[in-house]
């Protein structure tokens, strides 16, 4: 445990030292470029910021078109504060005027899944969208490259604009493609998430089964799913054998006690109820070793589903002793008066089923333009 936590603050201290070397040497770049070819800084700067953007739209778009070509069809395509969503017929254009930032994701429309043959298809197609953007990233980087040796090549005649774009195309597509290495307890690079989606079932089933509340018929395709579920059962009951609490199995959990609270599965499978029994009578323990949003999202409906099983007191004592002192945070107060309404019967209608005042889970942020995003919630938030 020491060598982890030791090689976990190397790590984090490396990213600082990586960050800010990398940032030094962009401004000393940018300096030296501006005084040595008498070039003004900001025109130099927006040429910097529109290679960053149009790197980070080339990589989505990488995605983007091969899951189309992979036969798979697209539900959303958000870049920055652009969101392009497809309703089935036509495609629409919304901003997200509070996510000005550099992310950006393709969303699959996932489909119902019958049987073996179908899954091992659609676990194949979305393991080559996956790996597609990097190689594109890749591409970018040896173009930039390619661009600054011709205009090295060139001297005398070296255009500072040209070398700007380059210089910036290289350097970012560069960064942008190492982070497709990253494998963490809560982040997946592009290339982590290609190898476990073509040898991990269990993890293909539960990112498709999770794209189906974004689809376009998301309450027919989370219903009629039954092949995902069971591939998903089948891998939750070695997981929950093996007390597991990363946050694949957590997710997966998650997943079915929701399902479960809003009325869409009658009972909950036996390893469910064994992993929620499990995971509260250890909570102490998971909740300090497991710090991320999800874990605790898990153990906020572990409360729910003691409350709606009549078992008050555990509700209670979770949200009193893991809830309630959450830090202030816009989804943590806003679990704070679910569960005042949920546990405590407080009337918190009002606040709760403002759309607007929604947020379950952080990383589901990106989504908030899809109206299927508050479906479960707003089920839920009726809940007397």
């Amino acid at each position: 445990m020491k060598n982890k936590s030791l090689k976990k603050i190397f790590k984090n201290i490396g990213c600082v030292l990586f960050g800010a070397i990398g940032g030094l040497g962009i401004i000393i770049f940018i300096d030296n470029i501006s005084q040595d070819m008498n070039v003004s800084i900001f025109p130099m700067l927006v040429i910097m910021i529109l290679t960053f953007y149009i790197s980070i739209t080339l990589h989505e778009l990488g995605h983007f078109f091969a899951f189309i070509l992979n036969g798979i069809q697209i539900r959303m395509l958000s870049i920055s504060i652009f969101s392009f969503i497809f309703d089935g017929e036509k495609w629409r254009l919304r901003l997200n005027r509070n996510n000005v930032g550099v992310g950006g994701i393709a969303v699959p429309n996932l489909t119902i899944i019958h049987n073996e043959g179908e899954f091992k298809k659609t676990q194949k197609s979305y393991a080559n969208a996956i790996i597609t953007a990097p190689m594109v990233t890749l591409t970018l980087a040896i173009i930039g490259a390619l661009l600054l040796l011709i205009g090295f090549s060139k001297r005398g005649i070296i255009n500072p604009y040209l070398l700007i774009f380059a210089g910036t195309l290289l350097l970012f597509n560069i960064f942008l493609f190492f982070t497709c290495f990253v494998k963490s307890e809560v982040a997946y690079g592009d290339f982590s998430a290609y190898s476990l989606y073509k040898n991990d079932d269990f993890f293909a089933a539960l990112m498709m089964y999770q794209y189906a509340i974004f689809s376009i018929d998301f309450e027919n395709t989370r219903l009629n799913n039954r092949y995902l579920k069971e591939i998903l059962l089948k891998g939750f009951e070695k997981r929950e054998k093996d007390k597991k609490t990363d946050l694949f199995t957590v997710s997966c959990a998650t997943t079915f006690i929701d399902e479960y609270l809003i009325g869409m599965i009658d009972e909950l499978p036996k390893s469910i109820i064994d992993y929620i029994n499990y995971y509260y009578e250890n909570k102490d323990h998971i909740i300090k070793k497991q710090k991320t949003e999800q874990h605790r999202l898990l153990l906020l409906h572990i409360a729910y589903y003691f409350e709606k099983e009549g078992e008050h007191e555990k509700a209670v004592d979770i949200y009193d002793n893991f809830i309630k002192t959450l830090s202030q945070s816009p989804v943590f107060d806003y679990w704070k008066i679910q569960g005042g309404q949920i546990i405590f019967k407080k009337d918190n209608s009002k606040f709760l089923l403002d759309k607007n005042n929604i947020k379950p889970n952080s990383i589901y942020s990106v989504f908030k333009k899809l109206d299927s995003l508050y479906y479960d919630e707003l089920i839920l938030n009726q809940i007397p």
